[in-house]
C-alpha cells in the first residue's frame, strides 16, 4: 500500500522543512541559511533513498517478505536522522525563549530542567506514531 501512495513521505518532508523555516526565519542570515539548507538536504536525501527503495520493491518480480522487511527497517531507522536535527533546533529555540524571560529566575531553571527531557520523551514516543502514519495504518 505504501509503495503506491508516496504522499506521507513527501508531506513529512514539506512539513519538516516548513517548520524549520518558521522557527529560524528571524535569526541571522548564516544561521537561517545553514539550518534550512540542512533540513532540505536531509529530506532530499531521504526522498532519493526512499525512491530507490521503492524502485527496488517494484522492480523485484516477487515482493517477498525480506524485501518489504528491509524497507520497513529503513523507514523506522530513518526517523532518527531526520528528527534529531529538528529536535536540536526545537531545544535551542525553546531554551532561548525560556531563558529570555525575566520573571521568576528559579522557575526558569526548573522549567529548563523539565523541558529538555520532556521533549526527548515526546521524540521517542513519536516514532511509533511516525511509522503508523507512514504505512497508513495498513495491516
Amino acid at each position: 500500500m505504501f509503495v503506491y501512495y508516496p504522499s506521507f513521505a513527501v508531506l513529512t518532508g514539506i512539513l519538516y522543512v516548513g517548520m524549520v523555516y518558521l522557527l529560524v526565519k528571524k535569526e541571522k542570515k548564516h544561521i537561517f541559511y545553514s539550518l534550512v539548507t540542512l533540513a532540505i538536504f536531509l529530506q532530499g536525501t531521504f526522498l532519493v533513498i526512499w525512491m530507490g527503495m521503492i524502485a527496488l520493491i517494484k522492480s523485484s518480480g516477487n515482493n517477498e517478505f525480506p524485501t518489504i522487511e528491509h524497507f520497513s527497517a529503513f523507514v523506522d531507522i530513518s526517523y532518527y536522522p531526520l528528527m534529531i536535527p529538528f529536535l536540536i533546533v526545537i531545544m535551542w529555540f525553546g531554551s532561548k525563549i525560556i531563558l529570555s524571560q525575566n520573571q521568576f529566575p528559579l522557575l526558569k531553571i526548573v522549567f529548563m530542567f523539565f523541558f529538555i527531557p520532556a521533549l526527548f520523551g515526546v521524540f521517542l514516543l513519536a516514532q511509533p506514531i511516525y511509522s503508523a502514519l507512514y504505512y497508513g495504518f495498513a495491516p
